[in-house]
């Protein structure tokens, strides 16, 4: 069985990510390449206290997104636990547009969020939609978790709507801690 064979597995959001630090290089770091910036002095900050409630739980293995922002926050929990840490793509942010070679426009962000919330509201799925739902989400996060064995507790550092899909959270604050429904 994966993600530890029925051990507890935490979910992680990343920290504050630092995006003003990418303003000097624009607009090598515009659009999709924001995911480049790193935490802020408060993300890492916000992490180390997830660290230490994380820390009597005695995590053995963490997974991150391939994002910076997860990708630092994911080896500051490894470092603080001794333990481990692995790069998932799967476990990136939702998806506005989930065929890559579709450029992805402010427009067709904006339209695809607009079309998200309404769906949420109303139920009703476009046919032609080309963005991800909190089922297919939680899937692709609950498949990522099957890929990673653990003898003990996991952690997976993810990002906002993917952790509300999976874990049913209505909130989910920057750093904050969610446990995975089993």
């Amino acid at each position: 069985m994966g993600g530890g064979g029925g051990a507890v597995i935490f979910l992680v959001r990343h920290g504050e990510a630092d995006y003003a630090r990418l303003a000097p290089h624009a607009p090598v770091y515009e659009g999709a390449r924001r995911d480049f910036a790193p935490l802020t002095a408060l993300g890492v900050a916000q992490v180390q206290s997830a660290a230490r409630e994380l820390q009597e739980a005695q995590p053995t293995l963490v997974v991150a997104s391939p994002y910076t922002r997860t990708l630092q926050t994911g080896a500051l929990l490894a470092a603080t636990f001794g333990c481990d840490l692995r790069v998932d793509p799967a476990l990136h942010d939702w998806l506005p547009v989930r065929d890559g070679r579709t450029p992805v426009t402010a427009d067709a962000v904006r339209r695809a969020i607009d079309e998200y919330e309404l769906w949420r509201s109303s139920g009703a799925l476009p046919a032609d939609r080309q963005w991800e739902t909190d089922a297919e989400m939680a899937e692709r996060l609950k498949a990522a978790v099957e890929r990673h064995q653990s003898p003990g507790p996991l952690v997976v550092v993810s990002h906002e709507a993917v952790i509300k899909a999976a874990a049913g959270s209505e909130t989910v604050d920057l750093a904050s801690i969610h446990v995975l429904p089993k």
